[in-house]
């Protein structure tokens, strides 16, 4: 890795809070791009950078919780918490067992958008398979997902730019295999949107299982991608949440 891993808009050493944002597949730092001055100036956003995304394109792509889980650890210096939406949910599931494992500070709070439980069955997910699929089959899906804007799929160089993610992302996931342990220390929100086949509230409430500090559902309207079409919303419940557990 090169430079940091991280995009901090706005620096705010007195936040008494710092929250990690964890992207989609496909995703990078640029997903939490309107959040540091839409959450308020008690929170520090970081939104994590993943290999071969952005400022990091140069890099082959790579899902790694351990690389993020170091980088989280060097930057962490007060209470933090961690927001992963859909494929970053997982990850950030794995990053706190990755620090817990290797005796870091933990988190005050997991907060796991729009993303089913790491016990959850994959069988019948749109996302299932999606690693095996052909380059066409593959943009298709993606397209019905809402997962890739109409206006990228128009340009074939960013096409090419971003199949290698998409790919990198969904073989980590097909491949994800949960692993138990015991639940973690830490409060879980499970955040869904009312209109989001991929991760109902029902599927969400599993959350509840990895968790011996306490659980919360919350329901947004809205498909896949809620916190996009109501980041106001969204934004002002972690707010909430992050300023009441830290």
């Amino acid at each position: 890795m090169t430079g940091d891993p991280f995009v901090t808009q706005i620096r705010r050493p007195q936040a008494p809070v710092q929250l990690f944002c964890l992207a989609h597949a496909g995703g990078g730092a640029s997903a939490y791009a309107l959040w540091p001055k839409a959450i308020g100036a008690d929170i520090e956003v970081h939104a994590y950078m993943p290999a071969g995304r952005e400022r990091r394109y140069g890099e082959k792509p790579v899902v790694d919780p351990a690389a993020a889980a170091a980088a989280i650890a060097a930057r962490a210096d007060r209470p933090f918490a961690l927001f992963g939406h859909s494929l970053g949910g997982l990850v950030g599931f794995e990053v706190i067992r990755e620090l817990r494992r290797s005796g870091q500070r933990l988190p005050v709070r997991l907060i796991a958008s729009a993303c089913p439980p790491p016990d959850a069955e994959k069988t019948g997910s749109i996302y299932e398979g999606l690693s095996l699929l052909d380059d066409e089959e593959l943009l298709g899906r993606l397209a019905g997902t809402g997962d890739i804007p109409d206006g990228i799929l128009a340009e074939p160089s960013l096409v090419d730019m971003l199949l290698p993610i998409f790919r990198t992302d969904f073989s980590w996931l097909d491949a994800y295999m949960y692993a138990p342990e015991p639940p973690l220390p830490v409060p879980v929100s499970a955040y869904v949107g009312d209109a989001d086949d991929t991760a109902t509230p029902q599927q969400a409430a599993g959350w509840r299982a990895h968790t011996r500090s306490g659980f919360t559902l919350r329901t947004f309207p809205g498909g896949h991608f809620f916190p996009v079409d109501h980041l106001a919303e969204v934004v002002g419940q972690v707010r909430a949440d992050l300023l009441t557990a830290g």
